[in-house]
C-alpha cells in the first residue's frame, strides 16, 4: 500500500502583505468630469492598513501631493473584513477593489481636508485602483487570502 502525503503551501501573510505593497505603491490618478483622485494603500505586517486618498480638481494639470483639494485617511484593520465581500469594478481601463467589514461600520474615515478635519466610520473601502487590468484576479484572491489569514470572517447574509 503506497501513502502519500500531499500538503499544500500558500503564501505567508508577509508575503502577501509584501506583494499586495509592492502593487499599490503607485497609485494611477482617476479622472471624471467633476474631480480627479488617488488613492495609497499601505499594509503594515499585523494585517492593519491605512489608504490615503487625495482629491483634486479638474483644472489641476499635473496633481501632486501638494495641490490637492483635499485628502482622507481611511484605516482598518483585514481581520475586520468579510473575505466575500472583495469585489471589483472596471471602469476606464482601471480596476477597483473593494472589501466590506464582517459586521458593523470597521473602517474609519478621517478627513484632512483644508477646513473639515471630520471622523467616520464607514461599513465598506475601496481598498486600491490599479491600471493593470491583468492583475485584477491575482489581486483580488490575494486580499481574499489575507482576510482569511487575519482571522476574516464571512459575511452571514
Amino acid at each position: 500500500m503506497l501513502v502519500c502525503n500531499v500538503v499544500a503551501y500558500g503564501q505567508t501573510k508577509k508575503e502577501t502583505i509584501d506583494w499586495l505593497n509592492s502593487k499599490f505603491e503607485m497609485s494611477p490618478i482617476v479622472m471624471s468630469e467633476t474631480e480627479q483622485y488617488t488613492r495609497f494603500l499601505k499594509i503594515k505586517q499585523d494585517g492593519s492598513f491605512s489608504i490615503q486618498s487625495y482629491n483634486y480638481s479638474p483644472r489641476v494639470l499635473l496633481p501632486d501631493l501638494e495641490n490637492y483639494r483635499w485628502k482622507t485617511l481611511f484605516t482598518g484593520h483585514f481581520k475586520d473584513l468579510s473575505f466575500n465581500s472583495v469585489k471589483t469594478t472596471i471602469r476606464n481601463g482601471k480596476v477597483f477593489f473593494y472589501a466590506s467589514c464582517s459586521s458593523g461600520k470597521c473602517i474609519i474615515q478621517q478627513n484632512q481636508g483644508r477646513d473639515d478635519f471630520s471622523t467616520y466610520s464607514a461599513p465598506e473601502v475601496l481598498l486600491g485602483i490599479t491600471s493593470d487590468t491583468d492583475l485584477e484576479e491575482r489581486c483580488k484572491k490575494a486580499f481574499v487570502h489575507l482576510i482569511k489569514l487575519c482571522g476574516g470572517k464571512k459575511e452571514a447574509f
